[in-house]
């Protein structure tokens, strides 16, 4: 289990806000050479209307965490996305969204599959071994696995079984699942 605590991220500015990575793979990879596989990060939009940075040749996944956005790919129709939405759309689209939102997203190349979605984990964690990662963002609440513990803002990768989990009975996380194709 590695344990990526809100107080060790990096934090870094766009032209519309600041992101925050959560995890690279590989980890000496760099999103601004996009030379990575996949990336896990969270992102406060600051102003009312932004474009998306374009990542060629990978695909995203965005949920909302707190706010509501206005979204648009390659203009087409405009759609809306409130806290626990999500979607997918391709690196390549340009798109641009309005409103003032904290979101938490994945980019990944089509080497990967990648399965993202809101749980509360009070009935324990699933982890089979042909995923490649599975990671636990915690949004609300806090919990322990294997006695260490983690707090809202917090990222858990794990990469074993796991036997022992404690969450408090309002915790809500993000749950990712990465597998390898």
């Amino acid at each position: 289990m590695k344990l990526v605590s809100k107080v060790n991220q990096k934090i870094s500015s766009w032209t519309g806000g600041t992101t925050t990575e959560l995890l690279i793979f590989p980890e000496n990879s760099s999103v601004s050479e996009q030379n990575f596989d996949y990336r896990i990060s969270t992102a406060k939009v600051l102003v009312e209307k932004s474009e998306f940075t374009s990542f060629p040749n990978f695909n995203r996944k965005l949920a909302i965490l707190e706010g509501k956005l206005k979204i648009q790919h390659n203009q087409s129709e405009w759609y809306f996305l409130e806290i626990g939405d999500q979607t997918e759309f391709s690196g390549d689209w340009k798109t641009r969204s309005e409103g003032q939102v904290v979101d938490f997203n994945v980019i990944y190349n089509d080497h990967y599959l990648v399965d993202m979605h809101f749980v509360n984990l009070l009935n324990g964690v699933s982890y089979t071994e042909n995923i490649e990662l599975l990671g636990f963002y915690c949004t609300n609440g806090m919990g322990r696995i294997h006695g260490k513990a983690f707090q809202v803002g917090d990222f858990v990768c794990i990469q074993e079984p796991v036997l022992e989990v404690e969450t408090s009975v309002d915790a809500r996380f993000i749950q990712v699942k990465i597998t390898k194709l």
